[in-house]
């Protein structure tokens, strides 16, 4: 039977790229979808201090460009989808995209990764793109001397807190932690508080937190926000294809398959996987080999 390609990778960040660059080296047609930027949260991503080869870091755009650099020559289609569904035949699979365009394969790998978790505040959506930063990278030279509102506790959110502060912003921590780590003492923070709304009508103008102790709610002027709670799985729509875990990631093998045939799973989007870049890199050269195998029968 004669397929679109061997193999319709989902996602474009580390792992989807290197399974893509090794099925393509091994002679295999290869396409990677991707519906937002080639990469994946690599483009996300300022500096990157633990990625082998890289003794002095390395940031996250350069990294993915690298990487793309490599999988393009090497003979990977990119294409920009967004995957709407997967169905299983009896000797294929098909890849819908939003667009109505389809594509016919051998072999699905899933590597859709993962997203920011949001708190679904009124504005959140509304004003994304007008001061409600997804990528900091991206938009964080709109900031220099402005008032920037980060929210969380965790490593992104201190990353990117010290990204915006080095690029020239005025930050602000918001952290819902009382404990949450601040050995640099570089920018304001607010401990044990909740975010309650984003204020805004057009663009952002700032925002109103609660303090947990007391409920007494505050206002804060800022020209940005960025929510940094955590990630979730990109896994929208691929509850009907695949068993999902109780967190929504992919329930995989130990040769990252799926409970589908031939539907394979990569990267942070799996059960268990450990989210680093490393890793990811390791997951998808393993799927691809698997993949491999699969077409050979």
């Amino acid at each position: 039977m004669a397929f679109d390609f061997d193999v319709v990778i989902v996602g474009s960040g580390p792992a989807g790229l290197t399974a893509g660059l090794h099925l393509s080296r091994a002679g295999h047609r290869a396409l990677v979808l991707e519906k937002e930027l080639y990469g994946g949260n690599l483009q996300h991503t300022g500096q990157i201090d633990d990625y082998p080869g890289n003794p002095d870091g390395i940031a996250g755009a350069q990294l993915a460009a690298q990487m793309l650099e490599e999988a393009t020559t090497s003979g990977v289609t990119l294409d920009q989808g967004e995957v709407t569904g997967v169905e299983v035949f009896s000797r294929s699979r098909w890849v819908a995209c939003s667009d109505g365009r389809g594509f016919s394969c051998g072999v699905v790998i899933l590597a859709c990764g993962t997203h920011y978790t949001r708190l679904g505040l009124a504005n959140e959506e509304k004003l994304r793109g007008r001061g409600v930063v997804d990528c900091t990278p991206c938009d964080a030279g709109f900031f220099v001397d402005r008032d920037v509102v980060v929210y969380g506790s965790n490593d992104y959110a201190l990353c990117d807190a010290l990204y915006l502060f080095e690029v020239g912003a005025r930050v602000t921590l918001l952290s819902p932690d009382d404990d949450v780590d601040m050995r640099n003492g570089r920018f304001k923070v607010h401990r044990g508080v909740r975010l309650d709304a984003i204020v805004g009508t057009d663009r952002v103008e700032g925002v109103r937190f609660s303090v947990l102790t007391h409920g007494a709610q505050e206002y804060l002027p800022a020209s940005g926000v960025l929510i940094r709670i955590g990630t979730e799985p990109s896994t929208d729509g691929l509850e009907d294809v695949v068993k999902l875990d109780s967190t929504h990631h992919v329930i995989t093998n130990a040769q990252l398959e799926t409970s589908a045939p031939n539907i394979l799973a990569c990267g942070d989007i799996r059960s268990g996987a450990r989210q680093s870049i490393a890793d990811a890199v390791d997951d998808g050269a393993r799927a691809a080999a698997r993949a491999r195998e699969l077409l050979a029968r």
